[in-house]
């Protein structure tokens, strides 16, 4: 049988069990029974206080569960860096925004984000006061999650995961799963009980939220996309690197442009230099393009070079991708791709995966040196993007 299993460091670990001895103990006292048999669902609440690549990836659960249930009604609680992905999107009938302060990357003092965390929890209440729902959700396992809310929740059944503390006062808790695993597979256990059936092997990566065709962009031929930036700076490779393997793809087809695109001074001074290289090559769209004018950008896209980060899983779905994911976490946050999709990866605890999804191919090495690295993307780019062979 299943165990709660915490998700962190050792001390973290330590400090989840003493806080849940408290909480498991006083839920035990004061909380007689749990509403743990089916219900049906009419109107659920979702909460969600990862980044982008967390709420893409959830999206294409929510798709699968209305497709069960299409009748539903969902609201969505999560940070307002997702906006992009979640209003408008019709999947969600209402959005409410709690700018987690430990999942928050704005530039603002801590202070300034645990008040602004404080604030957003206040005006959450207010409006759920009136509110109420079958079912609440939160996806978050490994990350902050929304179990200090779920008394304040006017909700009948409250689903979700322990393994940040606190999970004795869910109705229903669900549990780690042997590693290694997908982010999907752990996560869509929650919705078992509503009928979705699906895995991370076959769930379809359906993007609804709608595009924006305006953009600016000097665009006048063919073009393949660089995403050069990650999350962390060590996931992250030199300006060398981009321009050998940028050498590489103008060698094999001279007749294209490459786009660099990014959001931090690092994708500019690639763009400068690059530019000086090959001037009238380059497509400058760092900090030019928001998610939804990068959907129809990469439709229009030979293909993609992109790193572990939010591009990784944008782009897979929409256009022939070639991902680097250096000091990642492996098998667990892979992309769920729709197109045809190279990873080359470091992680060890996934180096036995050498099979995922359709028309996805999977090369694991000890390390992602640069220089042995260079060899490796462009036998890559030969077989993913069919560039004839000198």
């Amino acid at each position: 049988m299943l165990k709660r299993e915490y998700c962190g460091n050792r001390p973290t670990k330590l400090r989840l069990r003493v806080l849940d001895l408290f909480v498991d103990f006083f839920v035990f006292i004061f909380r007689k029974t749990k509403h743990n048999k089916y219900i049906v669902p009419n109107k659920i609440l979702l909460f969600n206080f990862g980044h982008l690549g967390d709420m893409l990836m959830m999206s294409y659960m929510i798709n699968a569960l209305k497709n069960k249930h299409p009748h539903i009604e969902i609201h969505i609680v999560a940070g307002s860096w997702c906006k992009n992905l979640i209003v408008n999107n019709p999947l969600y009938d209402k959005v409410f925004f709690i700018n987690h302060y430990r999942t928050n990357r704005s530039t603002i003092s801590i202070f300034a984000k645990f008040k602004l965390y404080v604030n957003d929890i206040k005006t959450f209440l207010a409006e759920h006061k009136n509110l109420y729902y079958s079912h609440s959700f939160d996806f978050r396992y490994s990350g902050y999650n929304a179990n200090l809310l779920l008394p304040f929740l006017n909700a009948e059944q409250k689903i979700g995961f322990g393994t940040r503390g606190m999970g004795s006062l869910l109705d229903i808790e669900y549990y780690m799963l042997p590693t290694p695993f997908h982010s999907i597979d752990q996560q869509i256990q929650s919705l078992r009980s509503l009928g979705v059936a699906q895995t991370s092997k076959n769930i379809e990566p359906i993007l609804l939220m709608p595009a924006d065709e305006k953009n600016t962009l000097d665009i006048q031929k063919d073009y393949f996309i660089i995403f050069p930036e990650a999350g962390t700076k060590n996931r992250m490779f030199s300006n060398a690197f981009w321009i050998t393997i940028s050498d590489y793809i103008l060698e094999k087809r001279p007749d294209v442009q490459i786009m660099i695109c990014g959001l931090t001074e690092y994708s500019s001074k690639l763009n400068v230099e690059l530019e000086k290289k090959y001037p009238g090559k380059i497509i400058d769209a760092v900090g030019k393009l928001s998610i939804l004018q990068m959907i129809p950008v990469l439709k229009e896209s030979i293909g993609a070079l992109t790193l572990d980060s939010f591009p990784a899983h944008i782009a897979s779905t929409i256009t022939t991708t070639l991902c680097l994911f250096k000091e990642g976490t492996g098998l667990e946050y892979f992309p769920i791709n729709a197109k045809p999709t190279y990873i080359i990866h470091d992680h060890k605890y996934s180096k036995d995966v050498k099979s995922f999804r359709e028309q996805m191919t999977i090369h694991y090495i000890t390390s992602l040196n640069e220089r042995i690295l260079q060899k490796i993307v462009t036998q890559a780019m030969d077989e993913l993007f069919k560039f004839k062979k000198s």
